[in-house]
């Protein structure tokens, strides 16, 4: 793609994967266990939530090139800009350790909670 060319291949290094909301003790204590890694994040964009694995994909080659452009996975052929990383901020919250999500979540329900009053 031509809007390509120049990019440090951002997609290319950060795996993303929809996510339910946590929406118990349970999956909250499950979410903050993974958050202990410095690998693993956790992004909400539109009110979809989304764990962000850092990481860097194995058919990268040293310039930032698709090794294997022609056989590429459809996920790949469908990521395309100007609706990328490389285009600005992909999210409107981002939590990075398990403390930023506690916070995250009574924030939200002091919003909830004054909205109900």
């Amino acid at each position: 793609h031509k809007d390509c060319k120049g990019c440090p291949a951002i997609c290319c290094h950060n795996l993303a994967m929809h996510i339910g909301k946590p929406e118990n003790k349970q999956e909250v204590e499950e979410l903050k266990w993974q958050l202990q890694f410095d690998s693993v994040k956790v992004y909400i964009r539109k009110n979809r939530w989304h764990q962000l694995v850092e990481g860097k994909c194995m058919y990268l080659d040293k310039q930032n090139r698709c090794s294997s452009y022609h056989k590429r996975m459809d996920k790949c052929k469908e990521h395309n800009p100007p609706h990328c990383e490389r285009y600005g901020k992909f999210y409107d919250v981002m939590i990075e350790i398990p403390d930023e999500l506690d916070k995250y979540l009574l924030k939200v329900r002091k919003k909830i909670k004054s909205r109900l009053k």
